[in-house]
């Protein structure tokens, strides 16, 4: 798992460099050490989700996970100062139901849900959350600097780990290509999500982000020919019911 992370944020954090050299910005002290922080975040909610889904229970810690990546930071949103309209909050409560509808699945037969396994899954969406709240409160002028230093704090973090462990670094069945898109994906969406929440509301970008599911949901019906649950159906239906509300609102 931790060669899989040091490869995938690897080669986030060179690709994040070059776009971050050539756009420009100018990061202060404080914006770079928001990104660091929100990177140790990120970093430790992908090592705890992936420990709560190793104990077999995916049905479960997925949408505990990903309702507590969108509740946190709509609680501290609001805190600060967002004001989203009746229409909105509507929607964010709808997208919180349809987070936690769209990662449903049947777990395995005679697998537990125990306190631990909650604890992680908890543990992951409060980390996903702080990561969403570091990089709202970087400044506009910073432009993609932050999510530089993110990278690299979680990169050093991963790699720490790996050393302590006296592992070796591997693809695994992955392979290097695999992991290598894996990394471009995922600090493309964190810069998509560091440009929106710059123009936006922390407390309704994140809900917003939080509906990734769906686009799982979607790459297991086009590449694994998997079957839609009605629970499921009925989950896309309400995530689109969100959007229009925080769109509209």
């Amino acid at each position: 798992m931790l060669s899989v992370l040091i490869v995938s944020q690897a080669v986030g954090l060179a690709g994040m460099a070059v776009v971050a050299l050539s756009t420009g910005g100018r990061a202060g002290g404080a914006d770079l050490l928001l990104g660091a922080a929100g990177g140790i975040a990120g970093g430790a909610g992908v090592a705890m989700l992936y420990r709560g889904l190793a104990s077999g229970t995916m049905a479960l810690v997925a949408p505990v996970t990903g309702v507590v990546a969108a509740i946190v930071p709509v609680v501290v949103g609001v805190a600060l100062g967002d004001r989203p309209g009746r229409l909105q909050f509507a929607g964010v409560a709808l997208a919180v139901v349809a987070v936690a509808l769209l990662s449903s699945s049947k777990p395995r037969a005679g697998v537990r849900f125990t306190a631990r396994t909650a604890l992680l899954a908890c543990g992951a969406g409060a980390a996903f959350g702080l990561f969403y709240i570091a990089l709202a409160r970087t400044a506009p002028a910073a432009g993609f600097w932050p999510l530089v230093t993110a990278r690299g704090a979680s990169v050093t973090a991963f790699a720490i780990a790996l050393l302590a462990q006296r592992a070796a670094l591997t693809a695994g069945q992955a392979g290097w290509v695999l992991l290598a898109a894996t990394g471009v994906f995922d600090v493309s969406a964190n810069a998509l999500y560091l440009i929106a929440v710059h123009n936006g509301l922390l407390s309704i970008v994140a809900v917003l982000v939080s509906l990734y599911p769906a686009a799982t949901v979607a790459c297991s019906l086009l590449f694994l020919g998997e079957r839609l649950r009605a629970l499921q159906i009925a989950s896309v239906g309400v995530a689109l019911a969100a959007v229009t509300l925080i769109t509209a609102g």
